[in-house]
């Protein structure tokens, strides 16, 4: 299937490719407990980027460091790289780890590969993958929607930016937040529950990734900041305080387009099929979710919350010098919801 692996690492940077060899690496027996969209997850790998919770006894997600097999048993769907089953999957990045994730439970962690001699496997490397793509396809077997946003508590609610990759969506929520002290929700990825039917937005990581010269307007000092994997004008800021501690309803999501330098912003309602387009748009690894639930399904999905939810598109030029003139009529719309849902 072309452009399988583009797909499945949408967001997730590319690593150089290295020859794989056997060897033992001791698991440790120790596990450290975190929480992440709603879930409990014990690990054997430290994982800074999420909230730390007391040990757990019966956790959602158990994720473990130890051999896995080279091919996974009973794949209906297989490539060099890739295999999965209905409910399980495994691939390989070379010169990280293979991983393989089963019923939306499990998540084994291989690292026997061949590196250079003297050298180490990058532990955040490693994270990043594994809270990326091993943990979306974990999401998809559950049955949920991981959704790629960036949200924020506005005075109507919870409101999600989505759009293709550069479209500003974490500049956009920390822009919201740093200037208008309006809480952070989630950047990145938002889980929505579709059995709970309330579509309640389940946040991802404490964390904000923004761009240097966002850094700079927003007046954040770069110093103790880590860069992003590839991108070296990319900061995170890990376990950041200004986000909102309990959970609530997503009610509207927002396309970001980029208009051209003299174009006015704008802000447009949209309904019906377009809505849904958007909604299965804004859906974090699809391809994860079209093999794990099933077209059918995964559409159902997407319109039952292009129901419950406005839709926006939110179209402006993109200038940071130009932002608060920019904002006018985003801000205008947020009140005026805010005002009719009383």
């Amino acid at each position: 299937m072309p452009g399988v692996r583009d797909r499945l690492t949408q967001n997730i940077p590319p690593l150089p490719a290295a020859p794989e060899r056997r060897q033992a690496i001791p698991a440790s027996p120790s596990f450290r407990y975190y929480t992440i969209y709603g879930l409990t997850i014990a690990s054997q790998l430290a994982l800074p980027e999420l909230e730390t919770l007391p040990p757990v006894a019966s956790p959602d997600i158990l994720i473990r460091i130890g051999n896995v097999a080279d091919h996974l048993e009973g794949a209906g769907f297989s490539t060099p790289w890739l295999e999965s089953t209905n409910d399980r999957c495994q691939f390989l990045l070379e010169g990280i780890a293979r991983f393989r994730v089963e019923q939306g439970k499990h998540i084994s962690v291989d690292r026997r590969l061949r590196l250079a001699r003297g050298s180490t496997t990058n532990e955040r490397d490693l994270r990043v993958y594994l809270l990326g793509t091993a943990l979306g396809a974990l999401l998809h077997q559950r049955h949920w929607m991981p959704l790629h946003i960036s949200a924020v508590e506005t005075p109507s609610g919870i409101w999600g930016f989505t759009g293709n990759s550069g479209a500003g969506k974490s500049t956009l929520a920390a822009w919201l937040h740093y200037q208008y002290g309006w809480k952070l929700v989630s950047d990145d990825v938002g889980v929505i529950k579709p059995e709970e039917g309330l579509p309640t937005l389940y946040p991802g990581p404490r964390r904000l990734k923004l761009w240097k010269d966002a850094l700079e307007r927003l007046s954040i000092e770069r110093q103790g900041l880590i860069r992003d994997l590839t991108r070296t004008d990319k900061f995170h800021l890990n376990q950041h305080q200004g986000f909102k501690t309990d959970i609530e309803p997503l009610r509207v999501l927002v396309m970001l387009e980029r208009g051209s330098a003299d174009e006015e912003a704008c802000v447009e309602a949209i309904e019906g099929v377009e809505a849904f387009r958007i909604v299965m748009s804004a859906l974090y690894l699809p391809e994860w979710g079209q093999r794990f639930n099933g077209p059918a399904r995964l559409m159902q999905y997407g319109a039952d919350l292009a129901r419950q939810i406005r839709v926006y598109r939110y179209r402006r030029p993109w200038s940071l010098e130009r932002m608060e003139q920019s904002l006018a009529p985003l801000l205008q719309r947020i009140h005026a919801d805010a005002r009719h849902d009383d």
